[in-house]
Order: C-alpha cells, then sequence, then structure tokens
C-alpha cells in the first residue's frame, strides 16, 4: 500500500484551535509560541490566550513586554490583566529605567485584573498611582509574600490606603492584599465602594480600621482573615459585621486560641456561609453563633482546638434557631482536658 500523499492526508479543522488551547489552563508560553507557528489558524487565538495576563517577574521580563506592546499596537487590546512581581537582582532595585516600562503597562487601557509583587509591594501606593485607566479595574492583588522575609525596614511590603485610591479603583470587586503592612486613612468625605469581596491574609494593620476603607458601603459578599492569631483579625471583623452586610464570612488562624474580642455583637441576619479555621471552640462559640446568625445556611469549624463533644453538637444543632442551615462541617478531633 502505497504512502498518502500531501493532499491525500486528513486536514487539520481550524474550528478546534479554540477547543484544544481551552482544553487545558497549563500552557507553558514556549508550547504556545510554538503553536503558533504552526500555521495562521494558530496565530490569533495563541496571541489572546498569551497576551490576556502576562505574568513577570523581572523589570527585564517588563521591558520586553513593554517593548513588544509598542512595536504592535494590534496587541494592546488583547491585554486584560497583568501580574508584575520584579525582585531585585545583585541588589539592583528599580531604577529609572525600570519605570517607563512599569509606565507603558500599568497606563494600558482595559485593565481588568493587576497584582502587584515583589519590589512592587514596597510602599504599593506608587505605584496604583501609575494606574491610567483605574476605572477598568475589577480585581487588584498586593502580594508582599515574595518579600515577607527582607531583613530592612525600608524593603517591607506595605500599602497606605487612603480616600485616592478608594476613587481611583471606584469600581473594583474584589480586593486581595496578602503578607503586607497596611495604613488606612480616615477619608474626608463619604464614599461607596462595590467591592464584592475582601481578603486579608497575614495583613498587618499599623492604623485604621477595615471599616474606614470600606466606609460607607452596605453590603461585600465574601471576608476571608487568615492571620497568626486571633487577636490580630477579631476587632476587625467585629467592626466589619456591625457595620456592613456581609455573606460570607471565613477566618483562619495558623496559631490556635480563642476571640480575645467577640465577633459577633450584633445579629448578622445577611450571613449565609461561616467558616472558622484554628479558633478554640466552645459551647460558648456555638450560642454565640446560634444567637447571632441565624439565617446560616452553611456552618464549617476546623481544627484542632475544639472542646465541644458529640452530645453538645447534638444539643446545638436541636436547640439552635438556625432553619435554613443546610450543611455542617465538624472538627475531626476534639481536644478534651485531662
Amino acid at each position: 500500500m502505497s504512502s498518502l500523499n500531501h493532499s491525500q492526508r486528513s486536514r487539520f479543522i481550524d474550528d478546534l484551535v479554540y477547543l484544544v488551547l481551552e482544553s487545558s489552563d497549563h500552557w507553558w508560553p514556549g508550547d504556545l509560541v510554538r503553536l503558533a507557528q504552526v500555521s495562521s489558524a494558530w496565530l490569533g487565538p495563541v496571541r489572546r490566550r498569551l497576551f490576556a495576563f502576562p505574568i513577570l517577574h523581572s523589570f527585564r521580563a517588563s521591558t520586553r513586554l513593554a517593548r513588544t506592546l509598542s512595536d504592535n499596537p494590534s496587541l494592546l487590546p488583547l491585554v486584560k490583566g497583568v501580574e508584575l512581581q520584579p525582585m531585585p537582582v545583585d541588589g539592583r532595585h528599580v531604577h529609572s529605567q525600570d519605570i517607563s516600562s512599569l509606565n507603558m503597562i500599568l497606563g494600558l487601557d482595559g485593565l481588568q485584573h493587576i497584582t502587584l509583587g515583589g519590589l512592587l509591594s514596597i510602599r504599593a501606593e506608587r505605584f496604583l498611582h501609575r494606574v491610567t485607566d483605574a476605572h477598568s479595574v475589577l480585581n487588584l492583588h498586593i502580594d508582599g509574600s515574595l518579600m515577607a522575609d527582607s531583613i530592612s525596614l525600608a524593603d517591607c511590603p506595605s500599602l497606605d490606603w487612603d480616600e485616592s485610591i478608594s476613587f481611583q479603583f471606584c469600581n473594583l470587586k474584589t480586593l486581595h492584599l496578602n503578607d503586607i503592612e497596611i495604613t488606612i486613612s480616615h477619608p474626608s468625605i463619604p464614599y461607596q465602594l462595590s467591592l464584592s469581596e475582601l481578603q486579608f491574609d497575614h495583613v498587618t494593620f499599623i492604623r485604621g480600621y477595615v471599616t474606614q476603607l470600606l466606609q460607607e458601603t452596605s453590603s461585600i459578599r465574601r471576608l476571608c482573615m487568615k492571620s497568626a492569631q486571633t487577636s490580630e483579625v477579631d476587632e476587625q471583623i467585629r467592626c466589619v459585621l456591625d457595620s456592613c452586610a456581609v455573606e460570607i464570612l471565613e477566618v483562619e488562624v495558623d496559631v490556635e486560641g480563642p476571640f480575645e474580642h467577640p465577633i459577633f455583637n450584633n445579629p448578622s441576619p445577611f450571613l449565609r456561609s461561616l467558616r472558622l479555621s484554628g479558633i478554640h471552640a466552645d459551647t460558648d462559640t456555638l450560642t454565640s453563633i446560634g444567637t447571632h446568625c441565624q439565617n446560616l445556611e452553611n456552618l464549617a469549624i476546623s481544627g484542632r482546638m475544639s472542646v465541644v463533644i458529640p452530645s453538645e453538637w447534638a444539643s446545638f444543632i436541636a436547640n439552635a434557631n438556625l432553619s435554613h442551615l443546610r450543611s455542617l462541617e465538624l472538627p475531626w478531633v476534639t481536644q478534651l482536658h485531662p
């Protein structure tokens, strides 16, 4: 049997390009570049995939992206978000030649998702003010994890949040801060944000309260707080719950212990889901939840510091006025005193 000639071979169906690309979320950039060279049918979809959310971990990469976009204006509308996490190389920090490429990238129109980390998490407000089309930004993440072990105070990840940033990012839906120090200035005039989700992971509050950031925002869908111990977040959580309707509350602490301040002072009728991890849970904890969170649909308590025994859980379920409760996740172990 003779081999098939070129005209007899099955041709690849161009419409399958999108299906192939969407079959995985873990394409390596090098693989995508090689696919773009297969045929013109691959070039457009691959470009959209490559430039939708560039992830840059060096100033060199930032400079190359800025140059590529400047030389190819047709690529500009493809960029919907960016992750900038440059790290110092041989002691080199942010220099003037780096600023021009950062200005070009942060000045792009239509950016919806921005992550700033590495050296850009140091006094991060400096770089937030360089975002020219901030009204388009829906998701903002300041990630200080790469600089969290810095010995120098000058290199400490930090953010000074004031009303100018609130007005600048007025359409923000999600704010995620991790491994940074934050100072929240009290605004001079009231405002409302359109925030849906707030997540603070190991954030040190130097001054101010989350409520000052939220101001007159009446509700948020999700509030997530992760910290080393409860004393760092319990008062912040209580203030938010007292001033704002929260639908989902998630609290996770590394050093297990009780809340120094009760987080539920008043009824939280809008709270639908509550997840507590690492806190000292006892019958007083359950009583507070049953009293203040009567519209809960999902309750999860995990960690090794629960002292609630099975009969007390049964009593809580039977007697608490939680008629909407649909799921209950209990700790795997109960800590009993000897």
